[in-house]
């Protein structure tokens, strides 16, 4: 099975499906991850928070944790993501060479504009394909309106400490948020493995799915 994990930054991925990317490749299936940008950004004041070079260093790092070899990194601007034309053909041209049996991208509701702009742009692009999940955002970018709807659950308490290594390999953000973001992450994963009867999970939003028999 190929599967496509699309992200607006470099930890987008690892934070909302990284274990079950982990599990698949585990399993022998094949995973390509898309990022929009290399993510280095400047606070409101100016001041750098994360470069270009030290992000995609640290994106690299946490790919590699994964067992992802194919890791794609795009241009975007990291903040502002559009829902564009420009982003639309970008990504399908990449979808129609790697012709991925499922989909796995942002949450349309999330509360950051660039990935909003990356779920849109996803869900246009891969308008011919029948699979698509929408990963559950992690704070702070999750406090939304409208509440995430967990419909597919993914046991990874194989793989949860893969997880965890592929995140601390983001010292710049681990550095920022500390060990509280960690254990916030390990606690949602160990709510949504609760829920299914796990020790650790994952859970995503059905966008469309198709059943093969």
């Amino acid at each position: 099975m190929k599967i496509l994990a699309i992200g607006a930054h470099l930890d987008d991925i690892e934070l909302a499906c990284g274990g079950t990317l982990a599990l698949a490749l585990q399993k022998g299936h094949e995973v390509k991850m898309i990022v929009m940008s290399k993510s280095g950004y400047k606070n409101y004041d100016g001041k750098v928070m994360r470069t270009d070079e030290k992000a995609v260093l640290e994106g690299k790092a946490a790919a590699e944790v994964l067992g992802v070899d194919d890791f794609e990194i795009l241009n975007f601007e990291n903040k502002d993501v559009p829902y564009h034309s420009t982003v639309v053909e970008e990504l399908e041209k990449r979808i129609n060479a790697f012709k991925p049996d499922m989909i796995f991208t942002h949450w349309p509701f999330d509360t950051h504009q660039a990935h909003v702009g990356t779920s849109k742009s996803t869900i246009t692009a891969a308008r011919r394909y029948n699979t698509i999940y929408l990963y559950e955002p992690i704070a702070p970018s999750g406090r939304s309106y409208v509440a995430f709807r967990p419909q597919l659950y993914v046991d990874i308490s194989s793989v949860i400490e893969r997880k965890i290594e592929a995140l601390k390999m983001h010292e710049t953000e681990y550095k920022k948020f500390g060990e509280g973001w960690i254990e916030g992450v390990k606690a949602r994963a160990a709510f949504r493995g609760y829920e299914m009867g796990a020790t650790y999970g994952e859970a995503f939003e059905v966008l469309r799915e198709e059943l093969v028999l």
